[in-house]
Formats: C-alpha cells, sequence, structure tokens
C-alpha cells in the first residue's frame, strides 16, 4: 500500500488464492471509456461474476469518463480490475492533480454551471448508489495523481 493512502480506511475486498489482476492502461482520449467497458466485459463475461457485468461496466464507464475530462489527452489513465470469488475492484488511476486548500488563501468561489462537472457528479452517485463500496484515494504513480476505486460482491 502506498504511504499516502495507508491511513485510509477502506474494507479491502477479501483476497483468495483464485484472485486475478487485470490491467488496461490508456491514453486519455474521448474513446477510451469504450475501451475500458470493453476490457471489463471481457473478463466477466461467461464467469461466475458475471451477473455483475452491467454493473461494473457502468461504473467503469463512469470512472474512466471522469478521468479523461479531468486529465490532459498526455496523460495515461490506469484500470485495474482485481478479481476474486466473492466480487471484485475496479480502480482508476490517473494523474488529476490533489490539491489540498491552503487555510491562507480563501475558497474559490463556486464556478458558472457546467454540464461536464456535473456529470461527472452524476457518476459518482451512481457509484455510491451502486457499488458495495467505493472511495477515492492518492495514488502511489506520483505525488499528484488520484484513484477513484469501486467493489461489487456477489453475495455469497
Amino acid at each position: 500500500m502506498h504511504p499516502h493512502s495507508a491511513a485510509v480506511a477502506r474494507s479491502p475486498i477479501r483476497v483468495s488464492a483464485g484472485a486475478r489482476p487485470f490491467l488496461l492502461t490508456a491514453p486519455s482520449e474521448p474513446t477510451t471509456p469504450k475501451i475500458a467497458r470493453d476490457f471489463v466485459a471481457a473478463v466477466l463475461r461467461n464467469t461466475p461474476l458475471d451477473p455483475l457485468l452491467n454493473t461494473a461496466v457502468l461504473l467503469t464507464s463512469e470512472a474512466v469518463t471522469r478521468s479523461h475530462l479531468r486529465t490532459p489527452r498526455s496523460a495515461d489513465i490506469l484500470l485495474r480490475l482485481l478479481t476474486a470469488g466473492h466480487g471484485l475492484r475496479i480502480s482508476v488511476h490517473d494523474a488529476t492533480l490533489v490539491r489540498r486548500p491552503s487555510p491562507a488563501v480563501p475558497p474559490p468561489a463556486r464556478p458558472p454551471y457546467d454540464p461536464v462537472a456535473e456529470d461527472a457528479d452524476h457518476g459518482l452517485w451512481l457509484t455510491g448508489e451502486l457499488a458495495d463500496d467505493w472511495g477515492s484515494t492518492p495514488y502511489a504513480g506520483g505525488p499528484r495523481s488520484a484513484s477513484l476505486w469501486f467493489e461489487l460482491h456477489t453475495g455469497r
């Protein structure tokens, strides 16, 4: 675990002997969400985790789209998928700046309505409603990168 995320409390997915990691790296392009959806569907189709496929694909699409909209095209987006017998964890990592507000600087005024930002917030709402667990943490890929992760469980 990365030192910056070590203090973050999250209930880890139970990793069994049969757990399998899958990785996908893609540039921050408009086609990346579709590539990520297809990747997740290919991994989960015709497996014991197939009942989670539609939700996993939807939430992956939301997370990758959010990353794409927040990162420059020069950035890479990394998708990690960990499968286990009872569920899965998907993490989407990007080079989004994680800025901590300075106490000496007042918070910025609320920006005007931005439909892109509103759509990204809708994706987080969906994740909160559909995932069994989820969160956002700093990522070990660099000092200013972030990770959005979610878990889905089969109920076993």
